[in-house]
């Protein structure tokens, strides 16, 4: 019997870094239940909930490529440290004050956000450095995408718990203990602290951003973020509506996604990455299609492990893609904007959810996860040569000629 990531979890430095990004990301997983709770515990509305979530992660969308440049420029460990205490900083501020609303409450969210330490796109760019070997890289990016499924599983289910037994307040408190120790455990690694990027000489202002299929990629994403941004809300207010707990239904998406990723690794795909994409994003759009045949609780959450089974294998052929087409010296920056568009996407998602479940019922929400899965779907049959480096090889030296279709 084939066991998935058995040669790549026995690379000596690989457990340490991938058990140590879980526990640092884990407020990732946390945070928009974490948030939501929060405001709704302290009186405000769901429209309030959605625009809290999504100040967070706008704010992670601006924060990850600065933050990831300088990652690129001067080495991981300093530049996860000083990240890591500014969103300490500011979820014990939102423990402690528990604001409902206004400029306290969506400022802090930003600071919050822009503050996420980039332990993601840290622990993908150390990936290219340890395998050279393409097929190996691909298994460790199946690996990390499955394994985030840790933070998604264990998240909702930990913000729902500890708000439930202690105060929403305490949630916040967890969220800040997880990301300094799993931060400091990731930065002090001797991988993290010996990590350099590429020397090119003078970047380019835009950075990966000058590639055009690195574009198109980002396009792709915001198309599947938004579905995921909608879908996370929508699956938090539809419980709250039916007097359910969201934790439970969350967590069976992410073991959907689970069990996607392990399934994904037993096998080698003959496909090139451009279309595999493409099928894994159509299976993708059905699910959210089939979720709006749900009546009740129960029968959501059997659907929502079957919608997930593409999660995993999507990510890791997204940053598979990103790896190949990112010019040389950016490859961490490329994952944080990676990063970013989900964040844009996931924010303005549950934002539009929020506002449409005020407006009509919890139920129409689920609808917006149809529609920006199905604009992914078009992104990617649309722009389907554009997605190919045309000939250039892993990571292009600047400048970046890459022609439109």
């Amino acid at each position: 019997m084939r066991y998935p990531y058995k040669d790549i979890l026995g690379v000596p430095s690989v457990p340490r870094l991938l058990l140590a990004a879980i526990v640092g990301r884990m407020p990732v997983g946390m945070g928009a239940l974490a948030l939501f709770l929060l405001v709704r515990g302290s009186g405000g509305s769901y429209a309030i909930a959605g625009l809290a979530v999504s100040a967070a992660t706008l704010g992670t969308s601006f924060g990850s490529p600065v933050l990831g440049r300088l990652i690129d420029r001067q080495g991981q460990t300093r530049v996860l440290f000083l990240s890591m205490l500014s969103q300490v900083a500011a979820l014990l501020a939102l423990a402690i004050l528990a604001p409902s609303g206004g400029f306290l409450l969506f400022g802090l969210c930003v600071i919050y956000g822009f503050s996420n330490p980039p332990l993601a796109a840290s622990m993908r760019a150390g990936w290219s450095t340890l395998f050279t070997d393409r097929s190996q890289l691909t298994q460790a990016f199946s690996l990390d995408s499955t394994a985030q499924e840790a933070i998604w599983i264990l998240g909702p289910l930990l913000s729902a718990s500890i708000a439930a037994s202690i105060d929403p307040r305490a949630t916040l408190v967890a969220m800040a203990a997880f990301s300094a120790i799993g931060v400091t455990w990731f930065a002090t690694s001797e991988q993290s602290r010996s990590w350099r990027s590429a020397h090119v000489g003078e970047r380019h202002l835009l950075g990966p951003l000058t590639a055009s299929p690195v574009r198109r990629v980002l396009v792709t994403i915001l198309g599947l973020a938004f579905a995921w941004g909608a879908l996370e809300l929508a699956i938090a207010v539809y419980a709250d509506s039916m007097h359910h707990s969201a934790g439970p239904l969350l967590a069976v998406w992410a073991v959907g996604s689970v069990i996607g990723g392990l399934l994904f690794a037993l096998r080698r795909w003959p496909q090139s990455p451009q279309r595999l994409l493409g099928i894994l994003l159509l299976l993708n759009f059905v699910g959210f299609v089939v979720l709006l045949l749900a009546q009740t609780p129960w029968q959501l959450a059997a659907l929502l492990v079957i919608t997930g089974v593409t999660n995993a294998p999507v990510i890791a052929t997204l940053y598979v893609l990103i790896e190949s087409l990112a010019p040389r010296g950016t490859v961490t920056e490329a994952f944080t904007w990676v990063s970013t568009t989900f964040t844009v996407g996931i924010g303005v998602g549950a934002a539009s959810a929020g506002i449409v479940s005020d407006a009509i019922e919890p139920r129409a929400a689920f609808w917006l996860a149809v529609i920006g899965g199905g604009g992914a779907v078009l992104a990617v049959v649309l722009r389907h040569r554009g997605l190919h480096p045309n000939g250039t090889e892993h990571q292009a030296e600047y400048p970046v000629d890459i022609s439109a279709t």
